[in-house]
């Protein structure tokens, strides 16, 4: 009998154990609309917390690209911990993974930002990008690139 309680026991704390692990994270899903055409990809940099936001990529959460079809693209991210990111993205549309600028420093490219915010002289603070991601959640945003 107190084998069985022991085993009970064990079975219902790796069972507890294991809803808990599944729900301190989330998922991610970004709609990338505004694309001008289907040449080049969609760059992601995903930040967690503000660390590196926006231009140290190598600081970045998780970085990805995506395909551009009809204009358009998705990008998905399973697994995240739970937190506040943003996330910033670039049209790269001749491939040579960075923003391209004009002579005074203007965006030739595609760019856009989480909660579609812009900033006044160049990108917006991640307190205005960020969004928070609970446990257990799928969270679906949309960006509209700008150029």
């Amino acid at each position: 009998m107190r084998i069985t309680v022991l085993l009970l026991f064990f079975a219902l704390h790796a069972l507890w154990m294991s809803a808990t692990a599944q729900s301190s994270s989330g998922s991610l899903q970004i709609t990338v609309t505004g694309i001008r055409n289907n040449n080049g990809k969609i760059l992601c940099s995903l930040f967690k917390e503000g660390e590196g936001y926006p231009d140290q990529t190598t600081l970045a959460f998780y970085k990805t690209s995506a395909v551009i079809k009809d204009r358009k693209a998705l990008i998905s991210v399973d697994g995240l911990p739970i937190g506040y990111y943003a996330v910033a993205l670039l049209h790269d549309e001749n491939g040579d993974n960075k923003m391209n600028t004009s002579l005074v420093g203007l965006p030739k490219e595609g760019y856009g930002f989480s909660n579609n915010v812009m900033g006044l002289f160049g990108p917006p603070p991640f307190s205005k990008a960020s969004f928070r991601l609970i446990s257990g959640e799928h969270k679906t945003i949309q960006i509209n690139l700008r150029y």
